[in-house]
């Protein structure tokens, strides 16, 4: 072997003979447990926690600094340093935000890449906020859970620039804020178990065959009115002034608390599922839906019952919650809040089926009279019946359990709001009314609702395709041949108690059913995975949960008592009400 000839290689061949000569520290094995042995039978060399406690004896300083690197970290620091003297390109949300430039670390680092970071702002197209009167502002799929996030603040300075550092682009200023209804409907707890997750997406792929779905009519309650056809020609210049129907009680009972389920349950024994069609139709719904609701199950010896809490979201329509500039939240006491919005569109629903009636023409009086009548009350309650209908879904042959192969009977039920005239076979339907609470000048009912029918409806199923689809869901599970839509807008837009109604459209069922994309196989499909996937699990209380940020619906189990602790509060509160004479004095308990 060659001999180094120069004294460096000298150095390194001393240095080659020490690496050699390195001996690995003696290991302290403690079979038994974890950790080193408990009687110190082996001296260690010196570890972590013996250099953290002798930090006297190392010459190191700023011990626990910690470098971000990453572009997190960077935008951070120029958070904090932004308004700050002698820091170049920062501004007051000019210009995309740059890289910090910093000198060297006085332990001898530095950022070796210093290009500037890009910002969030920069992109092209529709997401970006460059693109040519097409800036929705950063994710505007409400569909992926965006909605009800608000932008940081960083965001809030630099991604509504277009040219010139000008925002471009219809409804630039009012999305930079994010309006939002990020509100959970339900807080879930710690110990609630999260049973299954189901993606939104799939929903769509489950399909039964529904030329196999049979329907049966158990039972009808209340009476039928028949609806007026002076309304079907009814134009924006006679215009009718909405009417108030506050002397009238309507009711949406839950299932547990209607009298004629529980008993159609215990009577028939093909019977397996109680509900109504509310709760389905949201289950139904689902995928086009944003805002978050909730649905409890019900699981007793094999039967199910699909209930709704008093007061849920479920109870209250909403207003343009799939807009692409849906109503703000963040002032909850305002008229145009979601809350407030979905508030008076029930009444506006609820007036508008008892307004399109024809009184000349005498009540159809049903089997049974409204089983949620006041007996101390007659004549309070609105017109309309109730259709108790079993339903039944095929099996599927290739299923895992012999529940799954075998039909399953659904007695629902449905609202029918009017039948139609006529003197042949009655034709039944289904009133509902849609709302205008703040008219554009580029999109105005009063004036493109004669001339662009059609580019009406298409904007109200794009702004509301979740309330729609409840609706259309609704009519085929009550097996209402005929849709009549009403438009209904504010005479004031600062006044959210006077309305008018502009006009009236007439669709049936099956082809507004195709026009929005619900089909009849998809939505038995959904109710019949929904029905077998809770059947083969424990009997139990089971909720279903929409998250408001992503497009998931959750299953959690949830203990028997969880929410019944408010109806018992509110029994109580009615048990603490003390009995008052005419005059409003305390009548003195007799003893």
């Amino acid at each position: 072997a060659l001999e180094p000839a120069t004294p460096s290689c000298s150095i390194l061949r001393r240095f080659w003979t020490a690496m050699v000569d390195f001996k690995m520290p003696q290991v302290a094995t403690f079979v038994e447990g974890w950790g080193p042995p408990p009687g110190g039978e082996v001296e260690t060399p010196l570890g972590i926690c013996d250099f953290v406690e002798h930090l006297d004896k190392f010459p190191v300083t700023r011990i626990g600094r910690i470098c971000d690197f990453t572009a997190s970290g960077q935008r951070f620091q120029a958070e904090r340093s932004k308004g700050k003297a002698g820091v170049k390109g920062f501004g007051k949300g000019k210009g995309p935000i740059q890289a910090l430039q910093p000198g060297k670390d006085d332990e001898g680092f530095e950022v070796v890449d210093s290009r500037p970071i890009p910002g969030k702002a920069q992109g092209r197209g529709r997401g970006g906020a460059k693109g040519k009167g097409k800036n929705k502002g950063p994710g505007a799929n409400y569909q992926e859970g965006i909605l009800g996030q608000k932008q940081k603040p960083y965001f809030q300075a630099n991604g509504g620039q277009g040219k010139g550092g000008k925002t471009k682009g219809k409804g630039a200023q009012n999305r930079r804020g994010f309006p939002s209804f990020k509100e959970w409907s339900v807080q879930t707890r710690p110990e609630w178990s999260l049973m299954r997750e189901i993606m939104l997406s799939s929903l769509a792929k489950l399909q039964i065959e529904s030329k196999a779905v049979s329907f049966e009519d158990m039972v009808w309650a209340g009476n039928l009115p028949t609806y007026s056809k002076t309304f079907d020609r009814l134009t924006v210049k006679t215009e009718r002034t909405m009417k108030r129907f506050e002397d009238l009680n309507f009711f949406n009972v839950t299932t547990s608390d209607d009298p004629i389920l529980p008993e159609l349950l215990q009577n028939d024994e093909s019977v397996t599922v109680i509900a109504t069609d509310h709760v389905l139709a949201c289950l139904v719904a689902a995928a086009r839906s944003v805002y978050s609701w909730d649905i409890v199950v019900s699981k007793v010896a094999g039967k199910l019952i699909f209930d709704k809490r008093d007061g849920s979201q479920i109870d209250f329509l909403t207003v343009n919650e799939t807009s692409q500039d849906p109503p703000n939240a963040d002032d909850k006491d305002s008229m145009n809040g979601p809350i407030k919005l979905g508030q008076e569109a029930s009444c506006i629903n609820q007036n508008f089926s008892q307004m399109v009636l024809d009184p000349e023409v005498p009540v159809e009086e049903c089997d049974q009279a409204n089983p949620f009548e006041d007996e101390e009350e007659p004549g309070s309650v609105a017109a309309g019946a109730y259709r108790y209908r079993k339903i039944t879904l095929p099996g599927n042959a290739k299923g895992a359990t012999e529940f799954e192969q075998n039909p399953v009977s659904i007695v629902v039920r449905t609202e029918v709001n009017c039948k139609m005239p006529s003197d042949g076979k009655p034709e039944y339907a289904c009133v509902k009314a849609m709302h205008e609470y703040d008219p554009k000048p580029n999109y105005n009912w009063r004036l493109h609702l004669e001339s662009q029918r059609g580019a009406c409806l298409a904007t109200e199923l794009k702004n509301n395709a979740f309330k729609l689809g409840r609706w259309t869901a609704q009519a085929i599970l009550a097996g209402c041949e005929t849709i009549k839509i009403g438009y209904v807008s504010r005479q004031s837009t600062k006044d959210p108690w006077s309305h008018s109604l502009l006009g009236v459209q007439t669709y049936a069922t099956s082809g507004f059913a195709e026009q929005i994309g619900l089909t009849r196989n998809n939505m038995f499909g959904i109710m019949r995975n929904i029905v077998d996937l809770v059947m083969g699990w424990d009997d139990g209380k089971y909720l279903i949960l929409k998250d408001p940020t992503k497009s998931v619906l959750r299953i959690h189990e949830v203990p028997w008592d969880t929410f019944m602790e408010d109806d018992e509060e509110d029994e109580e509160e009615q048990e603490e009400e003390a009995d008052l004479d005419e005059d409003g004095n305390v009548i003195p308990t007799q003893l």
